[in-house]
């Protein structure tokens, strides 16, 4: 099966999720602070874009790094500010109808972003010897003396 559609498909649920937060967050009236917004349509949604360009260019030792050198940041970003940090647009401080919803789309959002990052980790792997030698001495030191 070809890779660029094993990386895809999560990538693609991610900006599924992305959308249902941006209407979820929109239906409660949760307003983000000044930087929120930046970092998440710039780490968040143009960098997996972009590094989705990538994969399908087959320009894999870029593109798979590229994916998960924005999804990370972003799982973590919205884990800390809409989870743990207290600002307005924290899960845990709207109420209403939708919250649930914006809830359940924040956390997807992670998930999604953890999944897919898992999967570009996969694909880096897959074409980077470098990379491959890193995590197998990372997983198994003994093997690298």
């Amino acid at each position: 099966m070809d890779p660029r559609l094993i990386v895809t498909v999560p990538v693609l649920t991610y900006y599924v999720i992305m959308g249902l937060f941006a209407l979820a967050q929109s239906t409660v009236g949760a307003t983000f602070t000044q930087g929120q917004p930046a970092f998440l349509l710039v780490v968040g949604v143009i960098g997996p874009l972009i590094a989705l360009g990538l994969v399908w260019l087959r320009n894999y030792i870029y593109g798979a790094p590229l994916l998960v050198g924005a999804l990370l940041p972003t799982a973590w970003f919205v884990c800390y500010f809409f989870f743990v940090h207290d600002n307005p647009a924290n899960v845990f401080a709207v109420g209403g109808e939708g919250s649930t919803a914006y809830l359940v789309a924040t956390f997807g959002i992670v998930a999604t972003s953890l999944i897919s990052a898992g999967v570009s980790c996969w694909l880096w792997y897959q074409v980077s010897p470098q990379f491959r030698t890193a995590v197998d001495r990372f997983i198994r030191p003994e093997a690298a003396e």
